[in-house]
């Protein structure tokens, strides 16, 4: 502890610099020591909601700086104000969002090109995302992907969004409103009931939940719940290729259950996902049996 403590007063923070620092977005476990001892430091904190960012540094007995809202309604004049407080005055400055990763679906991205601009030196503190974490944890292929931001309210144009994605050769990434899940799900189970598909929500929480497989799968699952919270990260792929889940190979017999004899079928699916026909034709007898 002695030996932490110690390194942890070694950080140096510095002025004249903003300080784009990564929030936990759920557990607040999830910040790092330097990001801590930087929030310490700063004289003004740009923040989305005061009151969230102050309870994150009450939480870690960090008595708040004066904190400023800087949010989607911030305006150019008000970041040439934020620049110019930057540029002439000797003190430390640092930006956050509510949650997460600032910039990441959030206007901070147009003060950082403000400060580009005039010069004025940026450095990050990196910690949680719930792109990374959703990535990491929907078991979907996670070498090549692509972040698409929020699906549009209008039903045409999340259509055409999930049409895109779809025709991708990699994994994408986007935010959804628990009010217009099943609605979404229902237009993946139109356009392609084949690719696969993660809704994770909760992240990092007590209540976090992933749920995986074909969006028909994933759709009755959605369905069972009396009301959904929370944000939530759709996951997309196309790739049949991915790794099944022994809930998403019961989906795929169940889902064609009458069509084919069990040797057909476990032939059908085992060309489909790539898993070995017998597996497949143990499960179909086991399932049989019941």
């Amino acid at each position: 502890m002695e030996q932490i403590s110690k390194k942890f007063n070694e950080i140096k923070v510095e002025s004249n610099i903003l300080y784009v620092i990564a929030t936990p977005i759920g557990n607040l476990g999830d910040i790092s020591l330097r990001a801590l001892k930087i929030l310490s430091s700063l004289d003004i904190i740009f923040c989305e909601d005061t009151r969230i960012t102050g309870k994150l540094l009450k939480n870690y007995g960090i008595k708040p700086s004066k904190l400023e809202v800087y949010n989607d309604y911030s305006n150019q004049k008000h970041r040439e104000l934020i620049i110019k407080k930057i540029k002439s005055s000797n003190i430390k400055f640092g930006l956050v969002s509510d949650a997460g990763t600032p910039l990441i679906s959030d206007p901070g991205y147009k003060l950082v090109k403000e400060c580009i601009k005039n010069s004025i030196k940026i450095t990050h503190i990196p910690g949680a995302s719930s792109i990374t974490t959703s990535l990491v944890l929907s078991g979907l292929p996670s070498h090549n992907f692509f972040f698409g931001g929020f699906l549009e309210k209008s039903k045409i144009q999340r259509k055409k969004q999930l049409e895109n994605a779809l025709n991708l050769k990699s994994t994408s990434l986007w935010f959804e409103s628990p009010n217009r899940l099943i609605e979404t799900l229902k237009l993946m189970i139109e356009l392609n009931n084949e690719s696969l598909i993660s809704v994770l929500r909760e992240l990092t929480k007590l209540n976090e939940e992933i749920i995986s497989g074909s969006p028909s799968f994933v759709y009755d699952q959605i369905t069972k719940k009396a009301k959904l919270k929370g944000e939530i990260v759709l996951v997309i792929s196309n790739n049949n290729q991915s790794h099944y889940t022994n809930e998403m190979i019961l989906d795929l017999i169940k889902k064609d259950y009458s069509k084919f004899s069990t040797k057909e079928l476990a032939l059908y699916i085992s060309n489909k996902t790539g898993l070995p026909k017998k597996s497949i034709y143990n499960r179909i007898i086991e399932l049989k049996s019941q």
